[in-house]
Parts: structure tokens; C-alpha cells; sequence
């Protein structure tokens, strides 16, 4: 879209619309790449959560509850509330069915994450050697 508007300007020299372009199109390379990194991870400690501008950790003693907008609600060490957005399974408008119903699963996975206050140590596979 900046590319056409920078385009049509008649009095603009050529160097600056393929200026111009050169940043839009890096602009939506660093967005994709911000776009593809979205996600939660979490583990026995806490949970991270990938979002477009930053990440972020959270305890999970701090965890207060996930929420359906999605989004993790936390309280500091000296009770200050907190929410932290989680953009990855959020479903702005409409949403293919699929789509939906997998960002739905994967709230509700979360929410028995948390409801699971005694985390299972992740078990250790032991290598099975071939019987001769």
C-alpha cells in the first residue's frame, strides 16, 4: 500500500519510490517473521510466552488464571497485577472453523496446565538395545 502511494506521487524521484519499496517490503519480512514465532511454551517452572513486539516469562506461582480472551493473568512478587495478551491464539473476526477450534484446544490445554499444580518430572527414555 505505501509502495503504491510513494508510486503515484509524480514529483518524487525514482531512488526515493524504490526507497520507499525497499522498506515496506523489509517492514512485512521483519512481521512475518515476528508472526511465525508466536506461540507459548510452557514447563514445570513456568511459561513463556512469544508475542509480536517481545516475550515473556512467567512463574507459575505468579499465574493467576488464563483466561478465553486469551491472555495470562499474573501478579508480581509485591501484588501488582498483570496481563500479558497471548496473540497466538487469539481470534480476531473471523477464523476458519479449524483454526478456531484449534486455538480453543489450545487455550483449554493451557487452563489444565495450570490446574495441574503437581507438574510430572518429564520422563527420561531409556535407549532399548536390539535382543539378539
Amino acid at each position: 500500500m505505501g509502495v503504491i502511494v510513494i508510486a503515484l506521487r509524480d514529483d518524487l524521484p525514482l531512488v526515493a519510490v524504490i526507497a520507499g519499496a525497499v522498506v515496506c517490503v523489509a517492514a512485512a519480512v521483519y512481521l512475518a517473521f515476528l508472526g511465525w514465532r508466536l506461540g507459548v511454551v510452557c514447563d514445570g517452572e513456568g511459561i513463556e510466552v512469544h508475542g509480536l513486539l517481545r516475550s515473556r516469562r512467567i512463574p507459575r506461582d505468579a499465574i493467576v488464571a488464563i483466561t478465553n480472551f486469551p491472555a495470562v493473568r499474573w501478579k508480581t512478587v509485591d501484588g501488582k497485577s498483570h496481563w500479558t495478551p497471548i496473540f497466538a491464539f487469539a481470534n480476531p473476526g473471523r477464523v476458519v472453523p479449524f483454526v478456531e477450534r484449534h486455538n480453543e484446544a489450545a487455550i483449554s490445554i493451557l487452563q489444565n496446565w495450570l490446574a495441574d499444580k503437581r507438574p510430572e518430572p518429564p520422563k527420561k527414555k531409556r535407549r532399548q538395545r536390539p535382543t539378539r
